[in-house]
């Protein structure tokens, strides 16, 4: 896992709270969502709380797994 703080796209990493909140789902629902989709966190960053680093999702990886899933146009 790298620790990039831009994705593949050139965009930066998203927090799982901000990658939620772009599909209008809370950090849990997001998380069961990616891992049901085969979307893999991007990278981390300490957590400021000292406790488990902080996952960083790459949205061009958001934006691929939603294309996969909806048919085509």
């Amino acid at each position: 896992m790298s620790t990039s703080r831009t994705g593949r796209d050139g965009r930066p990493l998203v927090t799982t709270a901000q990658a939620a909140y772009s599909l209008g789902m809370k950090p849990g629902q997001y998380r069961a969502w990616a891992s049901r989709h085969g979307v893999r966190p991007a990278g981390h960053q300490p957590n400021p709380a000292r406790g488990q680093a902080l996952a960083l999702w790459d949205l061009a990886d958001i934006a691929d797994a939603l294309r996969r899933r909806l048919p085509a146009a």
